[in-house]
């Protein structure tokens, strides 16, 4: 029998992104860069499972860092959730050695969270969780409207998830427990401020009395003037369509033409 070649990663000669092997002490958390919030039940819960799926198979997915030579250290750029998890499980005792890494290239701090925004790996972040990563964004000078563009998002996501953030932490957890919705949320922080937390803890019992799992925001209802601002608004949609159809555009973004309808309707997208 012949014997079986083996193929080691370093004769396959990839490029510069190779994934490296780097020893926990290696690694670190830059204050601040990551929006989640930690202090939240869900995010708790998030940790546990990583933990349990990291003790059983390791990290599958490697982090994404970018390397300081001044500290000779590498800080996470994406991964942050899973590098807690292997460090809590070595300080309960478990043998893990080395972290997989994906080194990132750049200087450029704002394209660097957007980045680890567009990752797709990982629990996603809440709405207002975001908000506060949209925010840093526009601190570096992006505008609402360039944020949303190259991230995906409807320009409404944006400038609501950016108020979210600024939202006391009582209602925060409210929003954590979907206790209520992120849209009733806004409303009772619009009207009352900072009381809006004893009125949403109100409509949270409300609903829970009432075998509901969440509070949402009450549709309003339909009358005379209602049906008339319906009627315009289909009108509006039709016309809409109508034009998206005339002005086809091979490269045609169908994302942008519901965000223009959920906008008419006053829908969230």
């Amino acid at each position: 029998m012949a014997k079986e070649e083996v193929v080691r990663l370093r004769d396959l000669k990839v490029s510069a992104r190779d994934l490296l092997m780097l020893p926990p002490d290696k690694i670190k958390i830059e204050k601040g860069y990551n929006p989640r919030d930690y202090e939240l039940p869900e995010n708790h819960a998030h940790l546990e499972n990583l933990k349990a799926s990291v003790k059983v198979h390791g990290i599958r997915v490697p982090l994404l860092v970018r390397f300081d030579p001044a500290t000779r250290m590498a800080f996470i750029v994406d991964g942050e959730c899973r590098f807690r998890a292997a460090l809590e499980l070595i300080d309960e005792g478990a043998e893990i050695t080395s972290i997989p890494v994906v080194q990132v290239e750049g200087n450029d701090p704002a394209q660097r969270l957007v980045l680890s925004l567009t990752a797709n790996t990982g629990k996603p972040l809440s709405k207002w969780e975001a908000g506060a990563a949209f925010q840093r964004l526009h601190n570096f000078g992006w505008e609402p409207q360039v944020i949303a563009e190259k991230l995906g998002f409807s320009l409404r996501y944006i400038t609501e998830a950016m108020e979210l953030t600024d939202a006391p932490e009582s209602i925060k957890q409210l929003l954590s427990e979907r206790a209520v919705t992120p849209a009733l949320a806004l409303d009772h922080i619009r009207k009352s401020g900072t009381g809006a937390v004893l009125t949403l803890r109100a409509r949270a019992d409300e609903a829970k009395a009432g075998g509901k799992k969440t509070a949402k925001r009450a549709k309003k209802a339909a009358g005379p003037k209602a049906a008339g601002n319906t009627e315009s608004k289909l009108k509006t949609i039709a016309k809409l369509i109508q034009h998206a159809f005339e002005e086809s555009d091979p490269k045609g973004d169908v994302r942008k033409l519901c965000e223009k309808l959920m906008d008419v309707l006053e829908l969230p997208f």
